[in-house]
């Protein structure tokens, strides 16, 4: 699978995400030292409203990262949200 989408929710439903803005801007330059073949491939946003998922998406002409990059972004995430959790989201190899 490649992975098209990152999704980061809460694990409770009484709690909200922190502003995440800064952080994720962090992650990503960390992860595009490890992957920079995926440069300009990264989009984020977060909803406004309690809970205030976060979503890191595919955009531009790429295809979906691959299943090292996915881990490893994965992974950053879940270090970075520890009371989150990271679903992610793609489509098989065409």
């Amino acid at each position: 699978m490649k992975a098209m989408t990152f999704w980061v929710k809460p694990k409770s439903s009484v709690e909200a995400l922190p502003e995440a803005r800064d952080l994720v801007e962090d992650l990503l330059g960390i992860f595009l030292e490890y992957f920079p073949e995926y440069e300009g491939c990264l989009g984020f946003s977060q909803s406004p409203r309690r809970p205030r998922y976060l979503f890191l998406y595919m955009e531009g002409p790429c295809g979906g990262l691959l299943p090292s990059a996915a881990a490893f972004l994965k992974e950053l995430l879940e270090t970075a949200f520890p009371q989150a959790e990271v679903r992610v989201y793609g489509k098989p190899w065409a």
